[in-house]
C-alpha cells in the first residue's frame, strides 16, 4: 500500500453525501463514514500503520527492543 494512495472521496447516495476511505493502490475500500472526519481519522490511522510496518522492516535486529 503506497502512503499517497489513501484517498477520501465523496460518495452520494439516498442519506446524502457520505465519505469513503479508499485505497487506490489496490482498489480497495476502506470504509465509509458519515463524516469528513470519521473519514479522515481512518486515513491517518492507515498511515500510521503503514509507517509502523516501515519502521519495523527497516530494523537491523527485530529482536532487540
Amino acid at each position: 500500500m503506497l502512503r499517497n494512495a489513501i484517498e477520501i472521496r465523496k460518495v452520494f447516495g439516498k442519506e446524502g453525501v457520505r465519505y469513503e476511505v479508499y485505497d487506490a493502490d489496490t482498489g480497495t475500500s476502506l470504509g465509509v463514514y458519515d463524516t469528513i472526519a470519521g473519514a479522515e481519522e481512518m486515513r491517518q490511522s492507515m498511515k500510521s500503520s503503514q509507517d509502523a510496518e516501515q519502521e519495523e522492516a527497516n530494523d537491523p535486529d527485530p529482536t532487540v527492543e
